[in-house]
């Protein structure tokens, strides 16, 4: 579903976000995060998060292929652009 173009702006917010002076102290706080977040999760919750992760996936092929209308599709297109344009927006403020 992403084309050229989306996975250009997303590497530029990428390249943006590393260049911002806060961005390693942030990435440092949400590391510590994630870990302090996985030390609390038993084994049972973590295989259970895993299949319903791949049930999900499972599902999800079998019925984006053959339940998404055309009106769908194209809805879903529009949002992405309308995404597409605020992140450019953001990127250009960044820059200034």
């Amino acid at each position: 579903m992403w084309n050229s173009e989306q996975k250009n702006i997303w590497q530029e917010v990428k390249k943006t976000w590393n260049e911002q002076p806060q961005s390693e102290k942030i990435n440092i706080q949400v590391s510590k995060l994630i870990n302090e977040f996985k030390s609390k999760v038993s084994q049972f919750e973590k295989d259970s998060m895993n299949s319903d992760i791949a049930a999900l996936r499972l599902n999800w092929a079998k019925t984006k292929r053959n339940n998404i209308s055309q009106f769908e599709k194209d809805s879903i297109k529009k949002d992405i652009n309308l995404i597409t344009k605020f992140i450019r927006k953001v990127i250009n403020r960044f820059k200034r």
